[in-house]
């Protein structure tokens, strides 16, 4: 009787410390039916570095606090639950074949590798999933993102346009809309006046009766070759699908509508415009990321401890 009196008792000890470390761990998010807890979180944010090394695109800075890596651990969920829905899942066999084919670059066998992990203060099961994280999220960005997003030429010569406005060898080609009134038929236009008789010309087709003999002219494949510094200033001052202020030529007043502006490629364009898309598109990705996350959110479970 004592010898079962004693085993209940132990029995019951050992059944208090179990429940007692499960309310020590406690519960950060629920995602669906995948748990976050506190010391997953916590471990992360002392221990990026295998993160970091393993997973760049998504463990981007030297340091996150508690509620940034919760975030990305809920990410991490939505992201593995849209890769299910499309029929894509990571298994272990996959992760491994990556391990090993990183240990084949890096000339190192599996012994050495978990050395390394020690040292670094990390285990091979959290390399391991790190690097399921990180194949995850290549392939989200691949197959879900990636093909939402487009940039053009157009963009790519804007922004080569504006990193090197001052750079006096870039050159321009224009389609332009030329609207053009004698200088005596109205004097000297108000600040603005001129162009907002186009503006509303271009919306309805009314002139008033001052502006009745004003012309309309379109100008195809306009270059910057043989035309004043003045008027070319003019125009690289003004964005494509805008109106110019007026400028005074041959005694008529001009605004111009800068239907197309296409920078001229040169060969300083040409050596930047594929990094120069790579940065667009990486910053489209982003953005594209976070708002389909928010959108995310709404189709799933998840509830965070306050």
């Amino acid at each position: 009787m004592k010898l079962a009196s004693r085993f209940f008792f132990v029995f019951t000890v050992l059944c208090t410390a179990n429940a007692q470390a499960k309310l020590l761990d406690k519960i950060s998010a629920i995602v669906d039916d995948n748990i976050i807890t506190m010391s997953q979180v916590n471990r992360t944010v002392s221990n990026l570095a295998i993160k970091r090394n393993v997973a760049p695109m998504i463990y981007d800075k030297t340091s996150f606090t508690a509620a940034e890596i919760l975030k990305i651990s809920i990410n991490k969920y939505l992201i593995r639950s849209k890769l299910t829905e499309i029929g894509y899942t990571i298994t272990d066999d996959q992760v491994d074949a990556q391990i090993k084919q990183n240990q084949e670059r890096l000339g190192v066998d599996r012994r050495a590798l978990m050395g390394f992990l020690k040292q670094q203060g990390t285990s091979f099961d959290e390399y391991f999933e790190s690097l399921r994280e990180a194949i995850e999220y290549s392939y989200f960005v691949n197959r879900v993102i990636s093909p939402m997003i487009s940039i053009s030429e157009q963009d790519v010569k804007n922004t080569y346009y504006k990193n090197n406005i001052k750079d006096s060898r870039m050159n321009f080609k224009y389609t332009l809309i030329d609207y053009a009134i004698a200088q005596e038929s109205i004097g000297k236009p108000s600040k603005g006046q001129m162009e907002d008789v186009v503006r509303q010309y271009r919306i309805n087709s009314n002139l008033p009766e001052a502006y009745s003999t004003m012309t309309v002219t379109n100008l195809d494949d306009i270059t910057e070759e043989g035309i004043t510094a003045e008027f070319r200033n003019l125009l690289k001052a003004t964005d494509e699908g805008a109106l110019t202020t007026p400028i005074v030529i041959n005694n008529q007043y001009h605004v111009f509508y800068l239907a197309k502006k296409d920078l001229v490629e040169t060969e300083a364009f040409a050596s930047q415009k594929d990094k120069i898309k790579d940065q667009l598109f990486e910053k489209a990705v982003k953005a594209e990321i976070a708002v389909w996350f928010e959108r995310e959110r709404n189709k799933h479970y998840i509830k965070i401890s306050e």
